[in-house]
């Protein structure tokens, strides 16, 4: 019976649901049994696990795979249906997937090689190029970047309000404007919101393999921020955000006037959100994002 590993009994996101929370985690071992028997799996090392998921290497006819169970409120449908879509595109492959139990069999890529270990001048590059060789339309049913930019819009004087006024009503004033003119625009793309650098990580059948989607409908410049403030402590001050910004600019091929836009407002959007949950450096860079690009050209 694999054993649920220690991390994930000591936190994750079960924990806060309470009695179920507890009946999932203590179920997992069960659950792991019941799939590698129906897909006919071999243990291949111990799990691992992420905030919300449980994950086993396994063989299949020899073949390296991993299994992946996951917290029930994790959308397990979406990441089957982009990976699916991307059909191991620059992402891992999706072998099967049983939805009932929150489960997919996925190709396997090396957990313990990931881009977050490169340095930021060829982590960004990276990333950028993966950005822009995964864009494909937008398929139905994703939700729509240009909803996220109208509840910012909608919602940010109120947050900015309660967080005591943590920038100047002039630059909250200049949020709102570019979120209403975002909300306005098309979704072409699908787009991985969850693009990072922990989460692509090092395989045999490509240099860097992505795992792990979340896919909205958007455009691809709403992924710049994260990218930067991710790595900020390592980038540095204004000029080197602005040298970093416009090489991921290039490598993605994206609209530079549209990525600042996107940037200027998510950093604002994180930065109220981070303040609000009582986080002390994420807002921190995103203040410095704010004061780089707000009045950037």
């Amino acid at each position: 019976m694999t054993a649920v590993p220690a991390g994930l009994l000591a936190s994750g996101a079960w924990r806060r649901a309470g009695p179920d929370g507890l009946h999932w985690v203590e179920s997992l071992p069960r659950t792991f049994d019941r799939l590698r028997e129906r897909w006919s799996l071999v243990p291949d090392g111990p799990a691992w696990h992420g905030h919300h998921a449980m994950v086993q290497p396994v063989r299949r006819d020899g073949e390296p795979l991993v299994l992946k169970v996951s917290w029930p409120d994790e959308d397990i449908d979406s990441e089957a249906r982009t990976l699916s879509i991307w059909d191991g595109r620059d992402a891992v492959r999706l072998v099967a997937s049983e939805p009932a139990e929150h489960a997919l069999l996925l190709e396997r890529a090396d957990p313990g090689r990931s881009a977050r270990s490169a340095d930021v001048e060829g982590a960004l590059p990276l990333l950028g190029g993966l950005l822009r060789r995964m864009a494909v339309p937008a398929p139905d049913g994703l939700r729509r970047v240009s909803a996220v930019a109208a509840g910012i819009r909608e919602t940010l004087t109120e947050r900015w309000d309660a967080a005591e006024h943590p920038f100047p009503r002039s630059l909250a004033d200049r949020v709102e404007h570019l979120a209403g003119e975002l909300s306005e625009l098309a979704d072409p793309y699908l787009v991985n919101r969850e693009l990072a650098y922990r989460k692509v990580l090092a395989a045999d059948r490509a240099p860097w393999l992505v795992i792990s989607p979340r896919a909205v409908a958007g455009p691809l410049e709403f992924q710049v921020a994260p990218l930067l403030w991710t790595r900020l402590d390592e980038i540095g001050g204004r000029t080197a955000v602005l040298r970093q910004f416009r090489r991921l600019v290039v490598a993605a091929g994206l609209d530079r006037d549209l990525a600042r836009s996107w940037t200027v407002v998510r950093s604002a959007d994180h930065l109220l959100t981070g303040l609000a949950a009582g986080y002390t450096e994420e807002p921190v860079r995103c203040r410095l994002l704010l004061d780089t690009f707000s009045g950037a050209r």
